[in-house]
This record gives C-alpha cells, sequence and structure tokens, in this order.
C-alpha cells in the first residue's frame, strides 16, 4: 500500500507544485517560434492565396482560400479608430474579423454548420467538422492575414498553446493565442468552444490555463 502511495505522489506532486503557485506554464513547448509551428502543421500558404482552412480533426484537410475582394474590404471595415483604439478594442475587432473569416470560409469548406465544444471520434475524417487543433491552425492563419493586411498591430501572435494532461481530468485542448506588444499578456484566441462564425473567447492564457468551466458555460460567459 506504502509503495503504491509512494508512486501515486511520485506522479502527482508535479501538478501539486504547478497549481499552488502564482505563475503558469503552458504545456506546449513543442515550438520553439511561430514559424516551426507553421512548418511542422504544413500551414505555409501559396502565393496567390490568404488563408489556410483544416478540417477533419487534426488538420486531417487543409484548404487554401482566396478571399474576394469584397470580402476583404469587408474585414477591413471592422478595423476602426486605427489611431485611438485600445488593446481592448483591438481584441473586440480580432474576435469579430475571425467570426467573419469563418463564415466566409465556412460556405466554401463546408464547415459552416460545425458546432462548439464537440469532441466526438466519429467526426475524424469529416471534412465539415473541426475540433480545436484545426480551430488553433486556422485562426492562426486568420490572425497571419490580419497582420499582414496591417489591420492589427498592438498585437502579435505567438505559437499556439495546450491545456490539460489526462491525468489532471481534463482532455488536451489547443488554442491560437495573441500577445499585447505594450504589456506583454497573452490572449488565447479559442474559436473552438462556439458555433462556427461566432466570436471566439479570448481571454488571458493564464486565466485559460486554469479554466476549469466546461465549453457550455464557456458559450454562456461573455470572455472576450
Amino acid at each position: 500500500m506504502k509503495k503504491n502511495f509512494l508512486i501515486f505522489w511520485i506522479f502527482l506532486f508535479p501538478l501539486f507544485i504547478v497549481s499552488c503557485t502564482t505563475s503558469y506554464s503552458p504545456m506546449n513547448s513543442k515550438y520553439p517560434t511561430l514559424d516551426d509551428y507553421l512548418k511542422d502543421m504544413n500551414l505555409i500558404l501559396s502565393e496567390n492565396k490568404d488563408v489556410i482552412v483544416c478540417s477533419g480533426y487534426n488538420c486531417n484537410f487543409k484548404k487554401q482560400i482566396k478571399f474576394e475582394a469584397e470580402d476583404v474590404e469587408y474585414i477591413r471595415s471592422i478595423f476602426v479608430k486605427r489611431d485611438s483604439r485600445s488593446p481592448y478594442e483591438e481584441r473586440q475587432m480580432i474576435a469579430s474579423a475571425i467570426a467573419t473569416m469563418e463564415t466566409i470560409t465556412g460556405e466554401i469548406v463546408g464547415t459552416k454548420n460545425d458546432k462548439g465544444g464537440v469532441l466526438e471520434n466519429e467526426y475524424i475524417g469529416d471534412k465539415t467538422k473541426q475540433d480545436c487543433v484545426d480551430e488553433s491552425a486556422t485562426t492562426t492563419s486568420y490572425l497571419n492575414f490580419l497582420i499582414e493586411h496591417e489591420l492589427i498591430f498592438l498585437h502579435e501572435i505567438v505559437v499556439p498553446q495546450s491545456r490539460g494532461a489526462l491525468i489532471d481530468g481534463r482532455w488536451p485542448h489547443f488554442s491560437a493565442v495573441i500577445r499585447d506588444k505594450t504589456t506583454k499578456k497573452q490572449y488565447v484566441v479559442d474559436s473552438w468552444f462556439r458555433d462556427n462564425g461566432k466570436p471566439p473567447v479570448i481571454m488571458e492564457l493564464q486565466d485559460w490555463v486554469f479554466d476549469w468551466r466546461k465549453s457550455n458555460q464557456v458559450v454562456k460567459d461573455q470572455l472576450n
């Protein structure tokens, strides 16, 4: 009995240490840089394309998309107050732009009816469904589009992060991440929780790492 308890404590002690500190350590350390992530995930755009949409779970399917001119103009119209916006306001614009791009690409890829917070093995290989790996990769591509078109300038994109390790009672979960250039605070841009075409959850990475709410609770909360 004592031996079993010792083994149990050896495995769980690091988790208790992390949970009892005020600092946090996001779990995704696989990719040192954003470029490493994009290359490994094969998210490099062709010259005449704007974004890449992943679907089918774990990016089984990738669709490169070129926006129509009117779509680009509509996305641009979301980003007002260029000279006087606050970082918070820019995050609201980002959320609205991501929702808009999801609506546009959903019609093309077939993900327009994809529901938020769904993780079912039966959807593996279904190109109309997206898990959190698909969502984080796609959202990162959308964010790159916004950066390249100089629509956001108070934030920068960083490597997507993860939380949950099964042993802590949670499934692994991934999200795209941005960083406030002034405060250096990182924020998840998590599109998985909500239906396709709805604004993603944007919240501080530290809070997200330790967030234990169920997906249906997050949908009801205004976390942006």
